[in-house]
């Protein structure tokens, strides 16, 4: 369908904004910035459109603004954000008497789709963000990408797609509480990874690590979820494929042995878990490696 907007580009006179036209070879090498500004906007600033092939991250730094996006009403104040798809409708506006100052940056590329993916994988499109907005990093990588913009030469957009892409994982380290240090990981979550790294061929449940650690069996999942990434059955089957794959590659087993070897009894069902992890079927991963 085609692009439409309607809008009032009311902001302050020291407000700053970008507008950006790259190459193919850049389009499709990096994460690239299409438009990226400082805005102080007050009332009656306003944006509404949809069908735009764009990606914005919007950070409020003060004053407050709303956003209306899948049909609900989002309020933001200082240290929101929001990431959204400009496919689809949208409509932000400043609210408050104070001008709603924000960092914000329409953005493209590659893989941009499945950062989206993730940061909205909660069903959330905006977050708080628990620094001041003028110390959180997101804002200094803001500031950084408009100076790059400013100042730009032969190496800018090989530098810009490096800061996007930290920008993009520290949106949603942050929106999912992943800035921690290695020292704040609880004792216990490295005594069950070790422990599933060392039994990763048995048949082991979720309840069973219950006993094993003697904690609710739903936090300890989000536990390990949160500190290591992913729930610990997955990280179990992760390993247990990986060691087949070491199998399938160096070793003559039979695919059934191979199978029996990990844990699973069942050869049909290894077989398609194995595909699903891996794209191939045991068989042609060991024709093919």
């Amino acid at each position: 369908m085609d692009y439409w907007e309607k809008a009032n580009h009311s902001w302050s006179e020291d407000s700053s904004r970008v507008i950006l036209t790259h190459t193919q070879k850049s389009k499709n090498l990096f994460f690239y910035i299409q438009e990226i500004g400082h805005f102080k906007a007050p009332i009656p600033y306003y944006t509404e459109r949809a069908h735009l092939p764009s990606y914005l991250i919007k950070f409020t730094l003060s004053g407050e603004g709303t956003l209306t996006y899948h049909n609900k009403l989002h309020h933001l104040k200082a240290g929101d954000l929001f990431f959204i798809d400009c496919q689809e409708y949208q409509r932000y506006q400043t609210v408050s008497e104070e001008p709603w100052e924000m960092d914000w940056v329409h953005l493209s590329g590659q893989n941009i789709h499945a950062f989206y993916q993730e940061f909205i994988k909660d069903g959330k499109f905006t977050f708080h963000t628990a620094d001041s907005p003028e110390d959180n990093k997101i804002h200094h990588l803001f500031t950084e990408l408009i100076r790059k913009q400013q100042q730009a030469n032969a190496r800018t957009d090989f530098q810009s797609s490096v800061i996007i892409h930290e920008l993009l994982n520290e949106l949603i380290l942050q929106k999912y509480q992943l800035d921690f240090e290695e020292k704040d990981i609880p004792a216990y979550i490295y005594e069950l990874q070790h422990y599933l790294d060392e039994n990763f061929k048995k048949v082991i449940t979720l309840d069973e690590l219950e006993h094993q650690f003697l904690l609710n069996k739903y936090q300890l999942s989000k536990d390990f979820s949160k500190y290591i990434g992913t729930p610990p059955i997955d990280y179990l089957i992760n390993k247990k494929i990986s060691y087949a794959k070491d199998l399938l590659r160096y070793t003559e087993f039979t695919i059934q042995t191979i199978s029996s070897e990990i844990g699973i009894e069942n050869f049909a069902y290894f077989s398609r878990l194995f595909k699903a992890k891996t794209g191939l079927s045991p068989r042609d991963f060991r024709r093919y490696s």
